[in-house]
């Protein structure tokens, strides 16, 4: 009797050991990946994403905080997804000035407006990509936000290929930057 207890005492025991020690991987990971995600917005947005909160839970993340701008809102969740260990975003960051008045038709007559000028943007832009990228033009993501044009390329796409695209859409007129993310 006292050795099947003793029998089933060691077997919880290495059990709860193996979880904690599989818990443990799992906590680094996450943290490898949120520290990740903050080290590539720090790079890309610069002082704009020091509001920005991190949360990773097995590659999917939570983005927290309060912005000025609204493109740092989208370029923040764009920037995430691209990060390797990153299997979803959801982009929970707060613009101050809605905040601050949520009321306010200023606020979101002025938003609307920046979202056509994005639009207007990412059709000059894919134009652009098409005529001299050719067919390849249209499998390349594209995303703009006040003049931030983010590429998305697939593995199909040498660097190369991928540099052809970046140094073609800098010189469209409205953008002001080109990040080019390649998706492994």
């Amino acid at each position: 009797m006292k050795m099947k207890t003793l029998v089933k005492m060691v077997l919880i025991g290495a059990a709860l050991i193996g979880g904690t020690v599989a818990n443990a991987a799992d906590n680094q990971a996450d943290w490898t990946t949120t520290l990740n995600v903050k080290l590539a917005l720090l790079n890309q947005l610069g002082t704009d994403s020091l509001h920005v909160d991190v949360d990773s839970n097995t590659g999917a993340l939570m983005l927290k905080g309060t912005v000025d701008k609204r493109e740092t809102r989208e370029l923040a969740g764009t920037i995430a997804k691209s990060v390797a260990g990153v299997t979803s975003v959801q982009n929970d960051i707060l613009l101050a000035a809605s905040v601050e008045n949520p009321d306010k038709a200023g606020v979101a007559a002025g938003e609307a407006e920046a979202e056509v000028k994005d639009a207007v943007l990412v059709t000059r832009v894919r134009l652009v990509l098409v005529k001299k990228m050719g067919s390849d033009g249209f499998k390349i993501g594209t995303e703009a936000a006040n003049g931030v044009v983010t590429l998305r390329f697939g593995q199909e796409f040498a660097e190369a290929r991928r540099d052809m695209a970046a140094k073609a859409v800098k010189d469209v007129s409205g953008v002001t930057k080109v990040l080019a993310v390649h998706k492994a």
